[in-house]
């Protein structure tokens, strides 16, 4: 391989990694301004064991250890830690817990999929209607519904 050419696979590589690392900051920081609507407070941990960040509520001591995802899903490393998952559908962002997640799985027979017992994951790209509407629980908010509430509060400059 050229030099050059080894120069921009390296490149769009690094690119890649910025746009993924960027997303990831964008989903992290829409995810947490939506926890501080419903009073959390949120900490990042020093080193990502499995767990993104933590939001904590003083008022009743909740606390959510939250994993960050692109879209529903379970991961055999999450079970029995009281990890809660954040993902995105359409306009909506939801908080769930992630073993309710996997008890919901097994209703469904994802765990009885290859994805799961040889991988120890699965995700949902495309969810059913019926499974949407059972995420309602969890649901945090319209991000778009946050913001234009918090711009209506802002002061006047």
């Amino acid at each position: 391989m050229s030099f050059i050419k080894y120069c921009q696979v390296a490149i769009i590589g690094a690119m890649s990694r910025y746009r993924s690392q960027v997303r990831e900051a964008i989903n992290r920081n829409t995810v947490i301004s939506l926890a501080l609507e419903q009073d959390f407070n949120a900490f990042l941990p020093v080193y990502d064991g499995g767990v993104d960040f933590i939001l904590y509520r003083e008022s009743d001591g909740v606390i959510r250890k939250v994993q960050l995802k692109s879209r529903w899903t379970i991961d055999r490393n999450y079970v029995g830690r009281d990890i809660w998952i954040a993902f995105p559908h359409s306009d909506d962002w939801y908080l769930m817990p992630h073993d309710e997640m996997v008890a919901q799985a097994e209703a469904e027979g994802i765990t009885k999929t290859a994805s799961w017992i040889d991988g120890g994951a699965c995700s949902k790209p495309r969810p059913t209607l019926e499974t949407i509407g059972s995420w309602w629980t969890w649901r945090m908010a319209e991000i778009a519904g946050v913001a234009d509430a918090a711009a209506a509060q802002a002061p006047d400059k």
